[in-house]
């Protein structure tokens, strides 16, 4: 896009998709043998949890076999019971939708030997999802952020852009984000749309591939949290926790060419305060736990250019975060779950980059929202069901201050500075509404599932420019000053014949408003079918039906038919449940952010005029000539500016379908000396099909069409299919934890090509074509736009090695660390398109003009726990980021001019980012 830029009571037996149903459970398997290796039928196992409402009861078949499914994550003990022989006791952790296994081997009587050892197995030799699970225990000892989401970067396989998390390949505002069950993905652009106190996640997992068909709603990957419930015990925590007023590094770049125009940040503070308590009302029956979190941020730049130059523009934020959740075992195997999540947070101050007069960036941002869900989980013997009902709201609202809230905003061409007003201002409210349930049932060797979900994504948008338009200086022609204008316009307005200043003008000025929605539904069918002891075939379908509804409630686009096969296939090549052979072949659709329907069916008409007035905005056309006389002075061949550019409901192909990607994944791994895991995999992901927007030549109106490029054919043009390819080999190794230590390493390269980046286009950083429009990007917009754009794309980094762990010392101190190398990524030469005003043009071929400086990054965490009573003790955290104070150039300028066709720039291939200095983060917690 342009660049201005329960009725059906077989269904509800169902499970969700990631977002449908989150998988929220893990599950322990294991064999029961004797002292000489047979198998023991009939033995009695029982599994007991701090997370357990009860405990679990189950007896071994006759090959000496159990399977406890549908459990909370969280430490267990399995105990196991058998006439004639001790007692054995073995810890084991279940992991979010994992399945861990446990091989127990019963001594006789007369040895009276009990064992207390935790031999479960780190491969799930159920399951082909690729990924990484953290428990809270382990990912408080190592370094990572107050951010919940951070702690993907653990995993191999994620990096991060200016969007979120990529994986593989795709960009990141493709990737899901569920806690709880609750789809908190963020509704207009796809990106991580909630925070949450670190302090209330019992496990973080990210999947990063061959997830089965309940996970769906993402091109990349998907985050899953499930958060504390509660027990018969009383805990909780207080906290706090301070950064960036202690051992800072200082910036090394401040006065780098690329960078004396911008503010310069010269302070960065952070302070944190928050609790968390839980426990019970009524033991074994009503559990709680509530958190929350404070968190106050300080930020001062100074103004560097303009008359503004030195003046200090403070911006202060306040971030609440809170969470609670209710757990009533209503009867024995029916439990009703109540939770609610919020994170709203108030920036005042500088809520824009401050480059001029102070109303101009002085105002109110307000982000995030609450959640809330109802869930009701029903258990028997060997079936499990759920139903839940759940509501996602964000804001994302920046309001002018006083002091610029009524006046014109007016940006000097020249040097960047803005003048007077606070220009343009955003006013937006989403939610999203889900109904969703699941049923499984264990079947002799099938494990069956099946889901469905109902959602409903809304927006309230308001947006506009204070003064009604904004203003910018472009030059002077002889005694005059050249002024463009631009504004939002009704859908009636008449802009007159081209370039005319008659009185067939009539264009006011209005403030934008639209409340479009989707409406989606999903259903999933799936069997995770044990063949044998040795084979384990992953079978699922899922189905996703999206509408798109404009704010008249008429119904502009429906994806229908977007069947996602998958199918995995896991060998137990030891039949130990210790390694394992596997493969899986998957097919992801996307969930269209709203931005599509906002920005393309809601009449968005943005005139664009050029005159000799600061203020009126009805067009001249010796002020268009004299203006592209300014322009093209220095290259009188270049391409001339449209002078009136407003949008219009965009017609759709009638036969459009939804963007889906296909994956394929064959690895292997393996347990050696009982505590290592290796290894290897080739993962394979490619774009089938995307949704976007270009101009159709032929039409009167320059119309945009939303199309599938290359295979849609209503424009006057031919346009390629949109390729993003990613090959990948990763090699990985872990230790599981034992000897008070623990570690995980991995090793990949990969190759991403193609001529399309995805929901997020992130070539050249925000500088150069980086825009987040989902599904209407610039990549198609223009014909001239296409040539030289196939290549290497932005996220290829050919390779990448991550090391993470942590060692305790029976006094108390902790050491935990994170490492990581990475490649550089290409660099293109980018062309000023002077219609467009931004870098879309590919001169030479697509990331062919180097590469960016490959980066290293080593994060540390110290943290010391006094022990003050048997439950009570305080613990010290030091986190130290960039503890190398690397500060390498992470973003390279690839603007080549400044007018098609004319000389290169001097900042050309100069860097404009780096990686953020050396901070130190210092903490208190006191637990009880």
């Amino acid at each position: 896009m342009r660049a201005s830029t329960l009725r059906c009571l077989p269904l509800i037996i169902a499970a969700g998709t990631l977002p449908l149903v989150a998988q929220t459970t893990g599950s322990v398997q294991g064999r029961v043998l004797d002292p000489k290796g047979a198998p023991l039928a009939g033995a009695r196992v029982a599994l007991t949890g701090a997370n357990l409402q009860g405990t679990r009861l189950i007896s071994t078949d006759g090959e000496g076999a159990f399977r406890l499914s549908l459990l909370p994550p969280g430490p267990c003990v399995v105990t196991v019971t058998r006439d004639g022989f001790n007692t054995y006791k073995s810890a084991v952790q279940v992991g979010l939708d994992r399945t861990s296994t446990v091989e127990v081997k019963l001594t006789a009587i007369a040895q009276a030997v009990v064992e207390v050892v935790d031999q479960s197995t780190s491969v799930d030799t159920k399951a082909t999802t690729q990924g990484a699970n953290f428990s809270n225990e382990s990912f408080e000892k190592l370094p990572v952020s107050r951010d919940f989401a951070n702690i993907a970067l653990l995993a191999p396989g994620v990096t991060k852009d200016d969007a979120g998390f990529k994986v593989y390949g795709a960009s990141g505002a493709e990737n899901n984000y569920v806690i709880d069950g609750i789809n908190t993905t963020g509704v207009e652009f796809g990106t991580q749309g909630k925070k949450v106190p670190m302090e209330f996640i019992q496990e973080f997992q990210v999947k990063t591939g061959g997830y089965e068909a309940e996970y769906g709603k993402a091109l990349g990957g998907v985050i899953n949290v499930i958060t504390k419930s509660g027990g018969n015990e009383f805990s909780g925590d207080v906290f706090a926790y301070s950064e960036g007023e202690f051992f800072k590094s200082g910036n090394r770049h401040v006065n780098d060419t690329n960078l004396q125009e911008k503010p310069l940040l010269t302070e960065d503070k952070t302070f944190e305060l928050g609790f968390d308590v839980g426990g019970f009302l009524v033991k074994d029956k009503v559990w709680f736990f509530v958190a929350y979190d404070r968190r106050r941020n300080n930020q001062v730049n100074q103004i560097r250019v303009g008359t503004s130059a030195g003046l200090k523009a403070p911006t202060d934020s306040s971030r609440e975060l809170f969470a609670g959740k209710l757990t009533w075992k209503m009867a024995e195997g029916h439990t009703l779950i109540g939770s609610f999540l919020g994170d709203p947070e108030k920036i005042t101050g500088a809520v824009k980059s401050p480059q001029g007069d102070v109303p101009t960036w002085d105002g109110e941002h307000k982000v995030g929202g609450t959640d809330l869900s109802l869930r009701y989980e029903a258990t028997g013997a060997n079936w499990f069901g759920h139903f839940q009902v759940s509501r996602h709201n964000e804001t994302n609202s920046i309001l002018p201050g006083a002091g610029g809230a009524s006046a014109i905003q007016v940006t000097d061409n020249a040097t960047g500075e803005n003048r007077y007003g606070f220009g343009r201002f955003d006013e937006k409210t989403f939610s999203r509404d889900t109904l969703q349930g699941s049923f499984a049932y264990i079947l002799g060797g099938h494990e069956l599932k099946a889901g469905f979900e109902f959602q409903t994504d809304k927006a309230d948008i308001r947006r506009g420019f204070t003064g009604g338009q904004q203003v910018t200086i472009l030059g002077t022609s002889g005694p005059n000053t050249v002024y463009s204008h631009y504004w939002w316009t009704t859908p009636d307005a008449v802009l007159g014949p081209p370039y005319d200043s008659g009185a067939s003008f009539n264009a006011p000025s209005i403030n934008f408003t639209s409340t479009p929605k989707h409406e989606s539904q999903a259903y999933f069918l799936q069997d995770k079918w044990a063949v044998n002891p040795n084979w384990t075939l992953n079978l699922g379908v899922r189905l996703d039906l999206t509408d798109i509804v404009d704010p008249n409630g008429v119904k502009v686009a429906s994806f229908k038919n977007q069947w996602a096969p998958r199918l995995g296939l896991v060998w137990d090549f030891k039949g130990s449940g210790t390694d394992k052979v596997y493969a899986s072949a998957s097919r992801y659709y996307e969930q269209v952010p709203l931005d599509l329907v906002i920005r393309s069916f809601s009449m968005e008409r943005n005139p664009t005029t050029y005159n000799f007035s600061a203020t009126a905005y009805t067009p001249n056309s010796a002020a268009e000539t004299a203006y592209w006389n300014i322009l093209l002075v220095d290259d009188p061949t270049a391409s001339r500016p449209e002078a009136n550019i407003y949008g219009y409901t965009e017609p759709v192909d009638p036969d459009i379908k939804g963007s889906y990607s296909d994956e394929f994944i064959l690895g292997v791994e393996t347990t050696v000396a009982s505590k290592y895991v290796l290894g290897a995999k080739f993962i394979r992901r490619y774009l089938g099909r995307a949704i976007e927007d270009a101009l159709d030549p032929n039409s009167p109106n320059d119309d945009y069409n939303i199309i599938n490029p290359g295979q849609s054919h209503p424009l006057g043009i031919t346009l390629p299919d949109a390729t993003r390819d990613y090959r990948g080999v990763e090699l990985t190794a872990q230790r599981k934890f034992a000897d008070h230590y623990t570690w995980q390493a991995s090793y990949l390269w990969s190759k991403l090509d193609g001529n399309y980046e995805g929901a997020f286009q992130g070539i050249g950083g925000a500088d150069g074509t980086g825009q987040l429009d989902p599904n209407i990007n610039a990549a198609y917009d223009l014909p001239e736009f296409i040539p030289n754009s196939w290549g290497r794309l932005s996220g290829d980094r050919r390779h990448q090695v991550k090391a993470n762990g942590y060692y305790e010392w029976d006094f108390g101190l902790s050491l935990g660390a994170s490492f990581q190398y990475m490649s550089g990524t290409p660099i293109s030469r980018l062309g000023y398109h002077t219609g467009y005003g931004r870098y879309e043009l590919f001169l030479t071929p697509r990331g062919t003009d180097g590469e960016t400086p490959a980066t290293t990054q080593l994060d540390l965490n110290l943290a010391y726990s006094l022990k003050i009573t048997k439950k009570m003790q305080v613990r010290f955290n030091l986190d130290i980021t960039n503890a190398l104070n690397s500060q390498t150039a992470t973003v390279i300028d690839q603007r080549f001019n400044t007018l098609e066709g004319g000389p290169q720039r001097a900042g050309y291939q100069q860097p404009f980012a780096f990686q953020a200095p050396r901070s130190v983060r210092i903490g208190a917690r006191f637990s009880f």
